[in-house]
């Protein structure tokens, strides 16, 4: 009788979903670290939360924490706010204003967004277009811009995300840093239509020589 328990629950789980995107570490709606072109709905917010475990013994690299709300607005327009261990010098707004052709099957979106608006080390500004493909396939592009003490740092971000089943999407990233480019990687688990689960790994053969970390985070979404 336990089996049949566990058959049940498995079917559940596997069960068509309407899903949406989630937020990204830093934010506004996306992969992982990369913003994308999708976005809420008006109406619609999101809470979400994210634990960075650092996978070197480097007391300079500790375990960080995120968390983030957003809110589809009127217009097209995504704002949020972001906050945690990092950025240390407090909370931030985020932005993001999209346009999407209806004119075919599977629309192109663009959109321009601005992140950490009011931080004097890391605030930036980007540009990326997103489109889902036959077969549940997206793929994201685009350029960002970053305003850092050392000056403007511009670099050039991409992005896929595969829904294997209708519940499970696997994704892969890069983002550009000082002329850098890591691999990041993630699953993404749609428990029903409004909550979501993520592990992921950043920086996969630590590219960028600060340290490889393990991401877990949750993201709850619903229309107000």
């Amino acid at each position: 009788m336990k089996y049949y328990r566990y058959v049940v629950l498995f079917l559940l789980l596997l069960s068509p979903l309407s899903v949406e995107a989630g937020s990204s570490i830093y934010g506004p709606t996306g992969l992982l670290q990369m913003p994308t072109a999708e976005a809420l709905q008006y109406k619609q917010f999101s809470v979400a939360g994210d634990y960075l475990f650092n996978s070197t013994s480097s007391d300079s690299l500790k375990d960080q924490f995120f968390y983030k709300v957003n809110l589809g607005t009127f217009k097209g327009w995504e704002v949020g706010v972001v906050g945690g261990t990092v950025p240390t010098e407090g909370v931030f707004v985020n932005a993001k204003y999209f346009l999407m052709s209806d004119a075919q099957r599977f629309p192109l979106s663009i959109a321009l967004g601005f992140t950490n608006l009011g931080s004097s080390r890391d605030s930036g500004v980007y540009l990326v277009a997103s489109q889902r493909f036959q077969g549940g396939i997206a793929g994201h592009f685009g350029f960002r811009a970053s305003f850092k003490p050392a000056g403007l740092s511009s670099n050039i971000m991409a992005g896929a995300e595969y829904y294997w089943v209708d519940n499970l999407s696997i994704l892969v990233e890069t983002v550009g840093d000082d002329s850098k480019y890591p691999i990041n990687a993630a699953a993404r688990f749609y428990l029903n239509s409004e909550l979501q689960f993520r592990v992921g790994i950043l920086d996969i053969g630590n590219i960028r020589k600060n340290g490889t970390f393990i991401v877990a985070g949750l993201d709850f979404a619903r229309f107000l």
